[in-house]
């Protein structure tokens, strides 16, 4: 017989079957106790957490061999013991809450609970444990909260990380990693359930129960509780086996039972993690969180910043519910009630300001809960402010925006927020926009102030969730397309004039209102209208950009209508030439002599040439000096008009004048030797 070309490829496109075996019969309840009894004993598991695993143990006897000579797990700050052994599918849960859910997740503090089914329930909250009492515990509503939780977590798993077309053919072949785990049902007084979870497996876990058609995981293993119910499943695929099993029953045959390395004790060093729940969750992140194409970077970052935060809290930095204001694990409603802000900018900034924060606590508390997942050893500004971002788009959800987009954009919205220091003060938004202009009056020229750090770190939220303000620069027919600034830069542009100041304050405002569209102001604060005066102009990148340039580089207006566009359009060819100029000096400089040195530096240039040039140059800027004072004195006149004038402005205006006058003179004198 001939085989053809596609059967061949068929053949090699397929993973050879893995050959099946009869299952086990299930374990004699006596000998499922004595193993029982034995976890007590050697790892002091509370009973019902050493009774869940055992009754979960394919065999008790191999158990109890592994229980005498336990495998130990190091991670950072401790050693945790677990034991290997196989384990039935059916009474083995994938995590609920499994990390991979990522941004599907629907946080309360961005959608209300039950707004629709992705937002039934709020999301299942991190495990913890009673110190290292080596059992985790996690509180849901109700065991639909569970099944929901669980449903949720299954789709995100196939979607993401699907296991099944190998698991098909070759069973689960590397231990997934188990912990006893409880329950507690908060608000339907049902008695706890205990399970083993997975804490690292799930995807592999998944798709064993998919392939096994055991519907919700939890009504799976709920279920398989009983024993009568699993000595029914395991006759039945034996019964198949002897008589020839089909493909469906040979896939069964290979999913019924997993290799297991089941978590049973955790001792922590001097300084580790004083928690069973971190240390799990340290030795999971090794795994995970160093391997970005595994959980990506949201999940990865929420992972550390949930963490961070729960550090922060066993530490009395963070008070519980500050705690979860943070997380955004309560709703808008909630935060009301505890006296919270509710404003998502409000939000944003304590979240930066606390991530960034210089006081050496919160510093301490961020490196020892990264190190704990990570084998970064240095939390550099970045990735505190990446780990910030992680949480305040936990609210993106509610905006109508991909969170995802919004993340990779926000962490680049905060420059001069993440090098100084500053301290949200929660007042109302017209507050913070006057302390600001006073702060641009007193220095223009200086470094921005608490008011204006402020309003940058509030700013930015309303500027990137509505995506007014990109981050990914260079797309085709962009007419900013050469502007690399990040968000944060052109933030930090805005912060240096009036008019950028005032727009800031009205995208905060704007957003308050629930404008899904910001819009643009005139200098003194008023909405600015299309050219054609049919609406009110609308922000996005391209005009952001346009309006606060780079320094030194103006863009040139759509048209020259007016005298204010006439002016743009000269200034934008003016820092034209002066980069035209900057590259001139850079070609002059680059040409090298024979021994390598620069050419210019040994035959100089024509004397007459240098002088001209120089004379040029030297008007040109007593010229630009004299036009900045100009500007400064407009802007300053305009805010003393705005609050009617004091003596300070009038002494101000009456030095510039003098000095001035002093220019006039010292340009008149130079351009009688220029004659």
């Amino acid at each position: 017989m001939t085989t053809t070309t596609e059967e061949l490829v068929a053949v090699h496109d397929h993973v050879p079957p893995r050959p099946v075996s009869k299952l086990p019969e299930l374990a004699p309840i006596a000998a499922r106790r004595k193993a029982a009894d034995k976890l007590v004993e050697i790892f002091n598991l509370d009973p019902d957490a050493a009774a869940c695993i055992a009754e979960a143990v394919v065999d008790p006897a191999e158990l109890r061999r592994a229980i005498e000579t336990p495998t130990q797990l190091a991670i950072t700050g401790g050693t945790l013991s677990a034991v290997r052994a196989r384990v039935w599918a059916r009474r083995t849960l994938p995590d609920i809450r499994n990390p991979r859910i990522g941004t599907a997740r629907r946080h309360p503090i961005a959608v209300e609970p039950g707004t629709d089914e992705e937002s039934r329930f709020a999301p299942v909250g991190d495990p913890t444990s009673d110190g290292i009492t080596p059992h985790l515990k996690v509180e849901v509503e109700s065991a639909e909260h569970m099944r929901w939780a669980s449903a949720l977590a299954a789709r995100a798993v196939l979607e993401a990380n699907d296991w099944r077309y190998s698991i098909r053919n070759q069973g689960v072949l590397t231990e997934v990693w188990l912990v006893a785990t409880q329950y507690a049902h908060t608000e339907d007084g049902s008695p706890a359930l205990w399970a083993v979870t997975t804490a690292e497996g799930s995807s592999r876990t998944t798709a064993a129960h998919d392939i096994l058609g055991v519907g919700n995981s939890v009504e799976a293993v709920m279920t398989a509780a009983s024993d009568t119910v699993m000595r029914g499943r395991i006759k039945d695929l034996n019964t198949a086996f002897e008589q020839g099993p089909t493909g469906k029953q040979s896939e069964a045959l290979r999913c019924e039972t997993l290799p297991a390395l089941i978590l049973v004790g955790y001792q922590p060093l001097s300084g580790g993690p004083d928690k069973f729940s971190s240390a799990v969750k340290s030795l999971v992140a090794l795994r995970h969180v160093d391997a970005p194409k595994a959980w990506g970077d949201g999940p990865e970052l929420e992972s550390l910043a949930d963490e961070a935060l729960a550090v922060m809290e066993d530490r009395g930095i963070l008070t519980p519910l500050r705690r979860k204001w943070f997380a955004g694990s309560i709703s808008r409603a909630q935060a009301k009630a505890a006296h919270l802000p509710v404003d998502q900018d409000i939000r944003a900034a304590e979240i930066i300001a606390l991530f960034t924060s210089d006081d050496q606590d919160v510093r301490d508390a961020i490196r020892d809960a990264v190190t704990r997942q990570s084998t970064r050893k240095r939390i550099t500004k970045n990735v505190r402010v990446n780990l910030a971002v992680a949480l305040m788009v936990r609210a993106v959800a509610g905006e109508g925006a991909k969170p995802d987009r919004v993340r990779r954009y926000m962490q680049h919205g905060f420059v001069a927020v993440r090098d100084n220091y500053f301290k949200p003060t929660h007042r109302e938004a017209d507050a913070v926009l006057a302390d600001a202009l006073d702060e641009l009056d007193q220095d223009p020229a200086g470094d921005p102030g608490p008011a204006r750090l402020e309003l940058a770190a509030r700013s930015a939220y309303p500027l990137i969730a509505t995506l007014s303000l990109w981050a990914d620069r260079g797309t085709q027919g962009n007419p900013n397309a050469d502007d690399r600034r990040r968000p944060g830069e052109v933030i930090d542009t805005m912060l240096t004039s009036r008019l950028g100041i005032r727009q800031l304050h009205r995208a905060i405002v704007d957003h308050h209102e629930g404008r899904s569209t910001l819009r643009a102001v005139n200098e003194d604060g008023s909405i600015r209208r299309t050219e054609d005066r049919a609406q009110d102009q609308t922000l996005n990148d391209v005009y952001l950009r346009s309006t606060f340039p780079k320094p030194g580089s103006p863009q040139r207006p759509t048209s020259t209508d007016t005298p204010d566009d006439a002016l743009r359009d000269a200034a934008a060819q003016l820092g034209a030439a002066v980069r035209a100029v900057e590259d001139a000096m850079a070609a002059i400089r680059s040409v090298k002599a024979l021994d390598g040195n620069d050419h210019v530096e040994t035959v100089g240039v024509d004397r007459n040439h240098v002088r001209e040039w120089k004379n040029v140059l030297d008007a040109a800027t007593s010229d630009l000096e004299f036009w900045g004072r100009i500007w400064e004195r407009r802007n300053r006149g305009a805010r003393s008009a705005a609050r009617g004038g004091d003596g300070w402005e009038s002494e101000y205006d009456a030095n510039l004048d003098q000095a001035v006058e002093g220019w006039e003179d010292e340009d008149s004198e130079d351009l009688e030797v220029v004659r």
